[in-house]
C-alpha cells in the first residue's frame, strides 16, 4: 500500500463517526438503516460517511432488493494499520545530536520614564471635498 492510500485510509478514519461506523462493520456486515438507527444519524448523513469509506477502500456496498448491505474490508484497515514493512522492521530511534541555538537580541523601542506618556503622533489631515462654487452672472 503506497502512503498515499494510507494517508486516504487514515483522513477517512479521522471523524469519529466513521470510525464508529467501521466499529459496527467489524462485528460483520449490516444495512444502512440498521447502522443509521444504531447510531442514531439520518440515512443521508450516513450515505455521506459510506462515500468517504468507500472512497478510501474500507467499505464495500452491495445492493440486495432494497437494501444496502456495507461490508467492512479488513484486510485494507489490517493493511493500513501494519505501516507496511517499516513498520515490522522497526528499529530503535537514534537519538540526535542536541545543536545550540544561537539567541539573538532583538531591541525594542524605549518605554518611557513612570510617570510620563509616550508621545502621541500626529493627528492625521482629513481631507474635506471641495464644494462646487456657484456661479452667480
Amino acid at each position: 500500500m503506497s502512503p498515499e492510500e494510507r494517508a486516504k485510509v487514515f483522513k477517512a478514519l479521522a471523524d469519529p463517526r466513521r470510525v464508529e461506523i467501521v466499529e459496527l462493520l467489524a462485528k460483520g456486515s449490516q444495512c444502512g438503516t440498521l447502522i443509521a438507527e444504531s447510531l442514531g444519524i439520518s440515512v443521508a448523513l450516513l450515505c455521506h460517511h459510506w462515500e468517504v469509506l468507500v472512497d478510501a477502500g474500507l467499505l464495500k456496498k452491495e445492493r440486495q432488493g432494497q437494501l444496502r448491505i456495507c461490508t467492512l474490508d479488513s484486510e485494507r484497515l489490517r493493511q493500513a494499520m501494519s505501516m507496511g514493512a517499516a513498520w515490522d522492521q522497526a528499529q530503535a530511534p537514534t537519538r540526535a545530536k542536541p545543536t545550540r541555538v544561537k539567541s539573538v537580541r532583538v531591541k525594542s523601542a524605549p518605554k518611557p520614564a513612570t510617570g510620563q506618556q509616550a508621545p502621541r503622533p500626529p493627528a492625521k489631515k482629513s481631507k474635506q471635498p471641495a464644494q462646487p462654487r456657484l456661479r452667480t452672472s
